[in-house]
Order: C-alpha cells, then sequence, then structure tokens
C-alpha cells in the first residue's frame, strides 16, 4: 500500500499543478481533434492515361508441295516446330501488325534475312536481304502482309559460303522485324530478332517472331482524403476522457488527509518497529504527545522499544517506564480516550 500512498500525497500536494495539466492536456487533444477533422489530408497521385499499344508478329507457315509420308500434298503448316526441306522447300511469314484504331498510325514495316559469319565472336561476313519494306499509314487498326521465302535456295547459298571458307569460321542466319510506329501522340520502335535454323535437311525458327509495346502519359493529380475516424476520434476521446479526470481530480484535495498519507507512508516504512496493541487507560503514567510518527519511531530506536499501534483510535505509542509517548492523527479523539 506504500505506493497507493505516496501516489495520492504526491497529487494532493500537488493537486493544482495535476487538474492545470490534465486539462490543457485535454483542450490540446480535443483542440488536435477539431484541426484533423478541418483539414483533410491531400496527395498528389501519378495515374497513367492516353493508353495505347503496338503489337506485331510474323507467323511463318509452309505449303507442302511434295508427298511424303508425314504430309498430304497441298497441306499448310502453320507456325510448327520443325519443317523439311523434301516435303516444304519455301516458308512463308505473315506479319500482322495491330495499332489504336481510333488513331491514324504511321507505319514503316521492314522484314529482313541476314546471313553474318562469325569466328570468335568476331564478324567476318554479313549480307541482308530485304524481303519486306512498306510505309503505310493504318487507319483501322490493323495491317497485314505476306511473303515467301526459297529455304531450298538459301540452304544452297548457305552451303556455298561455307565452301569457300573451308570451315572456317561459322554462318548463322536470322530473321529480323523492325516496326516503326508514329501517332500524334506517341513514336517508338518495335524489333524482333530469331534465329533462323538450317539444319540438314529441315529447318525452323528458334523463337516467335513477336514484340509488343505499351505508350502511356502520366498525369499527376491531387487527391483530398476524407478525416479518418480513427484519427480525430481517438483525439477526442482522449482530450474527453483527460478533462473528465480533470473533474475529479478538483474534488480529490478535499477528500484527501495528507497527515494521514504521510503516517500511512511513515507505518509502512517502519512496519518492523511498530506492533498492534492496546494503550492503557487511566494510567499513572505521564502521556508525552509527539507531532508526527516518524519521531516517535525515533524515540523508539533511541529506547529501544518497539511502536505500538492501537487501531481502534488510530494512534501509536512507545511505553516507557515512567512515559507513554504517543502520536495521533486524530489527538482530540486520542485525548478523550486516554481521559488526559
Amino acid at each position: 500500500m506504500a505506493f497507493e500512498h505516496r501516489v495520492k500525497l504526491f497529487i494532493s500536494e500537488n493537486h493544482r499543478l495535476i487538474v492545470a495539466a490534465l486539462v490543457l492536456v485535454g483542450v490540446l487533444c480535443l483542440v488536435g481533434a477539431g484541426y484533423v477533422f478541418s483539414t483533410p489530408t491531400t496527395q498528389t497521385i501519378t495515374e497513367e492515361t492516353d493508353r495505347q499499344t503496338f503489337e506485331t508478329r510474323a507467323d511463318p507457315s509452309a505449303l507442302v508441295t511434295r508427298q511424303t509420308a508425314l504430309y498430304e500434298q497441298g497441306e499448310r503448316l502453320d507456325n510448327r516446330s520443325v519443317y523439311f526441306l523434301s516435303a516444304s522447300p519455301s516458308m512463308t511469314f505473315d506479319v500482322e501488325t495491330t495499332v489504336p484504331a481510333d488513331v491514324p498510325v504511321r507505319l514503316n514495316h521492314r522484314l529482313e534475312l541476314e546471313i553474318r559469319g562469325v569466328r570468335d565472336g568476331q564478324e567476318f561476313y554479313r549480307s541482308t536481304e530485304t524481303l519486306l519494306e512498306a510505309n503505310e499509314t493504318v487507319t483501322d487498326g490493323q495491317f497485314t502482309a505476306s511473303e515467301t521465302v526459297n529455304v531450298s535456295a538459301l540452304r544452297g547459298e548457305l552451303q556455298t559460303l561455307r565452301a569457300s571458307t573451308e570451315g572456317v569460321g561459322e554462318f548463322e542466319i536470322r530473321l529480323s522485324q523492325t516496326v516503326q510506329y508514329e501517332t500524334e501522340s506517341y513514336e517508338g520502335t518495335l524489333v524482333s530478332t530469331v534465329p533462323f535454323v538450317i539444319d540438314g535437311r529441315s529447318y525452323y525458327l528458334e523463337e516467335t517472331v513477336e514484340a509488343e509495346q505499351v505508350e502511356s502519359m502520366s498525369v499527376q493529380r491531387q487527391v483530398t482524403e476524407p478525416p479518418n475516424p480513427l484519427e480525430y476520434g481517438g483525439f477526442a476521446l482522449v482530450g474527453l476522457l483527460l478533462l473528465g479526470v480533470a473533474v475529479l481530480a478538483r474534488d480529490l484535495d478535499d477528500r484527501i488527509d495528507t497527515e494521514e498519507l504521510r503516517t500511512r507512508i511513515v507505518h509502512d516504512r517502519h512496519d518492523e518497529w511498530i506492533s498492534r496493541g492496546e494503550f492503557p487507560t487511566n494510567s499513572q503514567k505521564q502521556y508525552i504527545s509527539i507531532l508526527t510518527l516518524e519521531d516517535l519511531v525515533d524515540v523508539a530506536i533511541d529506547t529501544n522499544r518497539r511502536v505500538i499501534h492501537d487501531p481502534q483510535i488510530d494512534a501509536y505509542a512507545v511505553i516507557d517506564s515512567s512515559e507513554i509517548y504517543y502520536y495521533a492523527i486524530e489527538e482530540v479523539a486520542a485525548d478523550e480516550w486516554l481521559d488526559i
């Protein structure tokens, strides 16, 4: 109970300061709640607008011109993983480019077949054949074209080049598609380059010929967020609680007996020197009143005696051979009890 007594004594001794602090903090919390409620936060966000997509692809296919065990003559093979010269000596590329349909788009298409000779990572030969080149303005959102490559003739050219180098270095073929686009708002380039492999009597593309680009504009705008009820409500609740505590603490001083609290604190601190008992009444001994319990405990320590606590009259005493040293919170009541 010592801590509780000390807290009550501290409140009693600093009563006005504590009440003023509670009122001040409570008012500040209410003002803060009003400020949060009346001034919503504003933040800048970035949005993507006028989003437009540009994409292109070249799908390979081959017409079967010779009857084989695999395919029927006249059959068209689309997007296969491998083709055979014995069945289809030529490959067709169907180019399709998709752009926004609500605006005119200027397009420049170029489909090229490139042969490179490379040794130790260094290029020593290059030839480029343009398969398709077109410049058009598209208004319906789509451009299509088709071009056929004689793979059998390309294989013969590749064999001639390899024979010319007598096995020094390597030759590789690449298919490259480049699409340049331009609108009132955007311009850019779509590029796709993939290896074109001729391996003996078969040929194939190692990857899909396709490219895509999404264009947009960044626009910043201010967004006002409504006040958060948890924020202003929390401030308001804390403010009201503090003001309520201040009202309760305002009258607390009248209900606290500081002298009694000090006595309780001293009692707790010197509890080992105090014993419960009853004072002798109508005694012939001389009664000597001590001003504080702490002074009475000092008398007990000096005389090597114990302090007797009589809870009936809430009084303390040290009984000596001829004197009774005593202290009582209610001194009048104790004097009447002791008949002095």
